[in-house]
């Protein structure tokens, strides 16, 4: 399953939750708007069952959506960055309903931890305007709900190889490789250092030209007393490099 496949598998589940939690919630509502009859302590625990469901699975995918690469998508990342916001805004009107009732809840109520739900509120700070969040912030705040997400931003993520990067690679392994295969026509039967040259501007090139390619290759060798382990196009260098196939067909 691809990364985009279990996005849209987690958005769906996302809006499943959510309707079961407000299944739940709008009668209690209702009926209490309507008649001023209160929730029994069942009721109330159930709702509260079924809201920390929801919201919980929002700010656990938020974190594991870097995983799955979903924030390279700049439309999917703001768009979930709206439907944080969204959910975090309903966490509020959660906790205020919630504590009107902990008298009846009793020990069943907990108050949010100091780091509660800060993985959609570094979502909504990194991705929204700033007077989006800090708005949101604010009623953080004046409802006595933790903000540790919007005051710390986290780990950096790890950095993507830019793409002018990876052109610029492919183009010098390119012409390296060109030159040398027109190098070894012109010089067959090349001299030990020249051979030296050449097989290292050789796996240089390769390695060059796999940068570009997806996937993870891995290598470990051990050489007398060296041990040499590699990854990606350093991998190839290292194969390039280990293996001489022309004094393999000589033997």
């Amino acid at each position: 399953m691809t990364n985009e496949q279990l996005v849209l598998n987690a958005e769906e589940k996302i809006e499943e939750l959510k309707q079961k939690y407000m299944d739940v919630l709008q009668p209690l509502a209702i009926e209490y708007n309507s008649s001023r009859v209160a929730p029994t302590a069942e009721q109330l625990i159930e709702c509260q069952r079924k809201g920390n469901t929801y919201f919980n699975y929002v700010e656990s995918f938020v974190g594991n959506s870097g995983l799955l690469g979903a924030h390279v998508n700049g439309k999917w990342v703001t768009g979930f960055a709206e439907t944080c916001h969204a959910v975090l805004e309903s966490y509020v009107l959660h906790i205020a309903f919630l504590r009107s009732h902990s008298s009846a809840l009793g020990a069943s109520y907990q108050e949010p931890n100091s780091q509660a739900y800060a993985n959609m509120q570094r979502m909504t700070k990194e991705y929204l305007e700033k007077n989006t969040w800090k708005a949101l912030e604010r009623k953080y705040e004046e409802n006595r709900i933790p903000v540790s997400g919007f005051n710390y931003s986290g780990a950096s993520d790890l950095q993507k190889t830019p793409n002018w990067q990876l052109i610029v690679g492919l183009i010098i392994g390119v012409v390296f490789l060109l030159v040398l295969f027109v190098l070894a026509v012109m010089i067959p039967n090349p001299t030990n250092w020249q051979a030296f040259i050449f097989r290292g501007g050789f796996a240089i090139s390769l390695s060059a030209i796999a940068a570009i390619i997806p996937g993870l290759l891995t290598v470990e060798s051990r050489l007398q007393k060296m041990s040499i382990r590699a990854t990606g196009a350093i991998a190839v260098f290292v194969i390039v490099w280990l293996v001489n196939p022309p004094a393999l067909i000589g033997s």
